[in-house]
């Protein structure tokens, strides 16, 4: 792991509260953005460190790119609220960080299981993956409260679209904030269960907070999903006594 002050390439909005983030890697001959499909950075703040998933693919080597929602009551994140307000130039990061990684394509049906933000390190994956090629299946499944989070959406229909092994299915935990959306509803989780009766022969990664991880890892190893093949970042930091 190393600390780097990297400048800050731009701050765009992806949608209402999400923003893009790229920071940009500074010259050196040890410096390259090098880290796996799936690890994360922290934002270095004064006294604490705050992790982020990285989105971008460990194939881009200059840049960095984060996925920034506020989380409500979190003094944390107000304070890199705050830092992206404040105009910045550079940001202090240490990386990278997590064993929750992917570096082939897999050879067996792959689920990308995310919620939120959560989707922050599936899109890393995804985007490594897929010039690769794949033979296996590859599934996204996406839950966010309401519509209007998706906003990824209209990549992952784009990417689905050319690609005949990818497969994206967004699901919406609350439809009564939503009252266009005419796709699925309900717990991400229960919407995999309901397109997967035996989960014998996949291999699963999940982000979301550890109570949905650790739900999901009950039921899904209750449908057959055998020990040591699902893999969160949770099991890290949060593991279960």
């Amino acid at each position: 792991m190393k600390r780097l002050n990297c400048l800050v390439r731009s701050i765009d909005n992806y949608n209402h509260d999400t923003r893009r983030v790229l920071l940009e890697i500074p010259v050196g001959p040890n410096n390259e953005a090098a880290f796996k499909a799936g690890q994360y950075l922290e934002i270095v703040l004064p006294g604490k460190n705050c992790p982020f998933s990285i989105a971008s693919s460990p194939d881009r080597r200059d840049v960095i790119e984060l996925h920034i929602r506020p989380t409500p009551d979190s003094d944390d994140s107000l304070e890199v609220e705050a830092l992206l307000d404040s105009g910045a130039t550079h940001i202090e990061i240490e990386f990278p960080i997590g064993d929750c990684t992917i570096e082939e394509v897999p050879t067996c049906p792959l689920i990308l299981l995310a919620a939120g933000t959560g989707v922050t390190q599936m899109n890393s994956i995804i985007e490594y993956l897929l010039p690769r090629g794949l033979n296996q299946p590859v599934y996204l499944y996406w839950g966010v409260i309401a519509d209007k989070d998706l906003y990824l959406h209209d990549r992952y229909n784009e990417l689905a679209g050319l690609h005949e092994h990818f497969h994206y299915t967004p699901v919406v935990s609350e439809p009564d904030t939503s009252p266009n959306w005419k796709g699925r509803t309900g717990l991400v989780p229960l919407s995999v269960l309901e397109d997967f009766e035996d989960l014998s022969n996949l291999t699963i990664y999940v982000g979301g907070g550890p109570g949905m991880v650790y739900a999901t890892l009950d039921s899904f190893m209750a449908r057959g999903l055998p020990e040591g093949k699902m893999f969160s970042d949770v099991f890290s930091y949060a593991p279960r006594s």
